[in-house]
């Protein structure tokens, strides 16, 4: 019998981390609930996101809407690390 058993959350955290996968696990989580976080409306209008290390990059087609988020990029990041209890992005910038 093996001594050394680990509980299963223990291995898969264990193996996300040997892969380097939990950074596009949170951006999987960010964009599954992007509605929720910033609404049907500008959910709708983003194309892209992309969690590079804590940085998260928006890619919106409208200038006025880019413009827009610009501008509440501290209240878009304080609303995702909120939703998620834990921080998950420390910066934004809107492309």
């Amino acid at each position: 019998m093996f001594t050394d058993e680990k509980p299963i959350k223990q291995v898969i955290n264990e193996l996300l981390n040997a892969y380097k996968l939990n950074g596009k696990i949170d951006e999987l989580k960010i964009w599954n609930n992007w509605p929720d976080i910033v609404g049907v409306v500008i959910a709708k209008n983003t194309s892209k996101l992309q969690l590079k290390g804590n940085t998260l990059y928006i890619y919106v087609e409208s200038a006025p809407l880019k413009s827009e988020l610009t501008f509440h990029r501290s209240v878009i990041l304080q609303k995702i690390n909120a939703y998620f209890g834990t921080q998950i992005v420390k910066e934004i910038h809107i492309k």
